[in-house]
């Protein structure tokens, strides 16, 4: 059996829904994961073809020291290959399985990554193909800062292989998942520099319709032809990844807000792809989480006194960890 998960905090739940919603058009017979960092009363949810997991499901014996430690952005991060041994665990019928980060919508099926694992242990995907001129985010230096590959994608087979490097992960993630470039981590994504090295059977994948977004638009550009959506007017768009892209993109005519090269302006060619993110999105509002902002369990952090201390710990658990 063949499965898909991604990982977000309940304010993020409305993508992980548009995502869902994309995964039901083209491969409605694969099931389907939301790991939630936090946790949520799932009669306030939609129904749908999906199974929910609870971090706290887990059961990690250190994860309340994760929630202390980590930013939201850093423990959604750090917990996607726990996440996945679970899956593979708690279902002994799921063969393949693969992460998509919840702001990502399928245009396509997955048939080319499901299929080449059948030949190999895991899939990474590189943020781009060639150089990119200096000058503006992204260029090749943040490459080099944020890792090869980008780790809104992966692609596990159940066997030994995958199995030793979710251990290898999860044993850097646990202590070393923090954002900071300049000590060499960024967060879960620069470790998968080191995965085609350490691992066997390992495929880097060069299909230029998997994981288009911002940091590779200098090579890929967007045709819509017979309702189809194509990289190049060749390659079929398989999914394009919306990373830092907001509900306001438009309005600030800006893709990203974490990148400065493109707009809509001088890329009209991707507003249609973003119009269907946006629909989608706004088709799966959950006004009653989209501006919640939660660590973990039910604690919500709008008061500043549990910010001030949270962070707090955290700065303390970070300085420990360096010192080790």
């Amino acid at each position: 059996m063949n499965a898909i998960y991604t990982t977000c905090t309940i304010n993020h739940l409305s993508r992980a829904f548009s995502l869902l919603n994309s995964v039901q058009e083209y491969h409605p017979e694969i099931k389907f994961f939301i790991c939630l960092v936090d946790t949520v009363d799932r009669n306030l949810l939609p129904s749908g073809n999906y199974d929910m997991i609870h971090a706290i499901d887990m059961r990690i014996p250190f994860f309340q020291e994760m929630c202390i430690k980590y930013s939201t952005l850093e423990l959604n991060s750090a917990l996607k290959p726990y996440f996945a041994q679970f899956i593979f665990k708690q279902n002994s019928q799921i063969d393949k399985l693969i992460y998509l980060d919840s702001d990502i919508l399928l245009f396509n099926k997955l048939e080319y990554a499901f299929n080449a694992l059948n030949e190999h242990s895991i899939i990474v995907t590189p943020h781009s193909l060639s150089t990119i001129d200096e000058g503006f985010v992204f260029d090749d230096r943040d490459f080099l800062r944020s890792g090869i590959y980008n780790a809104g994608f992966l692609a596990l087979r159940r066997d030994l292989t995958t199995d030793n490097f979710l251990g290898w992960w999860m044993g850097k993630l646990r202590n070393q998942g923090f954002f900071d470039p300049k000590r060499g981590m960024f967060a879960e994504q620069l470790w998968l520099n080191l995965v085609p090295l350490f691992f066997e059977n390992v495929l880097i994948l060069l299909h230029k319709g998997y994981n288009v977004a911002y940091w590779n638009l200098h090579e890929r550009t967007i045709v819509e032809r017979d309702e189809k959506f194509y990289v190049n007017n060749e390659t079929p768009l398989i999914f394009f990844h919306y990373s830092g892209a907001g509900l306001e993109c438009f309005e600030k005519n800006n893709p990203s807000k974490t990148q400065n090269r493109y707009s809509f302006t001088n890329r009209p060619d991707i507003i249609p792809v973003f119009e269907r993110y946006l629909t989608n999105l706004r088709r799966h509002s959950l006004p009653q989480f989209d501006s919640v902002y939660t660590i973990t369990g039910n604690m919500r952090t709008r008061s500043g006194v549990v910010k001030s201390v949270i962070e707090l710990g955290r700065k303390v658990l970070k300085r420990l960890v360096y010192i080790k």
